[in-house]
């Protein structure tokens, strides 16, 4: 990346990841940590205990006002007005020609609500979000690098999240997909029943300035559970592994929701929204390239941009690869192809260094925890 670091932006727990050994590098404008101990043992810890994560990078917007649902519901693909009180829920916001200007979370809280945008769009997002609104019952507030996210993910998260000072009734019993405003340790915060990694877990949102007290109570109450600190590293082997996409690989402004596999969050029966009538024509025409998971034979890996061939013919690139330890430590990932090609099963060739490398479509998500 040529960002240089004097222009990179810190999380309110740049300090932390020194002091824990964190390797970092520069990821969505900020200084982030890829990894610590390392990330197959930071994987290990997710998918069988417990990680913790900084995701304060994210970019945070609070939506103010009683225009938000219906004007919200205008700019994106699912829908917004439907959601219950404490409610989160996945979206997209999409341009014109259908491409997707980033996938967001909504969260419906008490008198706001907060949109979570991926760090890399964070500028475009909030230019766009301004750009659209010329509602007087519609209040932006950016809270992007001063608000915290702090996640803990894993089969013991719920049991960790409970080991703090809390005024929740029953952290065990909240459901997934919901959130609570609530005091963690004395401290304001929204506790979510949320995650990227294919496992149960809860993503707390603090101001930057109390992020710090609640990072060191979760690794103190999550050291009997074997709780690690995770880097960005495991995460996105972590959200492969899950079937969950990622901004500029699985989704872009050229790639529609449908494209990537999101069409289950397109409703089309929802009032006029920005890229509705380009994604009806995709819907009709059913002919464009769309994103499918593929196992690749043998050892050596694939990488974002190699061509894949079916039947001898070039019919789409490499989107994400990586070592999977949940899968057998086998090689996976996402390519992009055309719609015959993308057929659960299809016999696939990667091209790696002058060599075509056979591989098979399968279903998506490569892995599901035990519920």
């Amino acid at each position: 990346m040529s960002v240089s670091s004097q222009t990179l932006r810190r999380t309110a727990l740049y300090e932390e990841h020194l002091a824990l050994g964190g390797r970092l590098v520069p990821f969505g404008g900020f200084e982030m940590p890829v990894q610590y101990a390392g990330i197959l043992k930071e994987h290990d810890a997710v998918r069988h205990r417990a990680g913790l994560f900084d995701l304060s990078h994210m970019a945070q917007f609070e939506l103010f006002g009683d225009g938000v649902a219906e004007w919200a519901d205008s700019l994106t693909t699912n829908a917004v007005g439907t959601m219950k009180p404490h409610q989160a829920r996945y979206n997209l916001f999409c341009n014109e020609r259908g491409g997707t200007r980033d996938d967001v979370l909504f969260y419906r809280l008490e008198n706001r609500w907060l949109l979570v945008c991926n760090a890399s769009n964070a500028a475009k997002m909030w230019a766009h979000l301004n750009t659209r609104n010329d509602r007087r019952d519609v209040i932006l507030s950016d809270k992007h690098g001063l608000a915290a996210l702090i996640a803990v993910q894993g089969p013991a998260a719920a049991e960790i999240v409970d080991e703090l000072d809390h005024n929740i009734r029953s952290i065990g019993d909240m459901k997934y997909y919901f959130c609570e405003e609530a005091r963690l340790e004395g401290t304001p915060a929204v506790l979510a029943r949320t995650g990227y990694t294919g496992e149960d877990g809860f993503e707390i949102f603090v101001d930057g300035r109390d992020a710090r007290k609640i990072w060191r109570k979760l690794l103190e109450v999550g050291r009997p559970f074997e709780l690690e600190p995770a880097g960005l590293g495991a995460r996105d082997m972590l959200r492969l592994e899950a079937g969950m996409p990622l901004y500029g690989f699985e989704l872009s402004e050229d790639l529609s929701p449908l494209a990537g596999g999101q069409g289950w969050a397109v409703k089309m029966s929802k009032p006029a929204f920005v890229g509705e009538k380009a994604l009806a024509a995709q819907l009709a025409a059913d002919d464009y390239r769309r994103i499918a998971g593929f196992v690749l034979e043998g050892r050596v890996p694939a990488r974002t941009g190699y061509p894949v061939f079916s039947g001898g013919e070039l019919v789409g690139e490499v989107r994400s690869a990586s070592f999977s330890p949940s899968c057998g430590n086998r090689n996976i990932g996402t390519v992009l192809v055309t719609k015959a090609a993308a057929a659960v099963g299809t016999a696939l060739e990667v091209e790696i260094r002058g060599t075509h490398h056979p591989a098979q479509v399968v279903p998506l998500p490569f892995y599901k925890r035990d519920r």
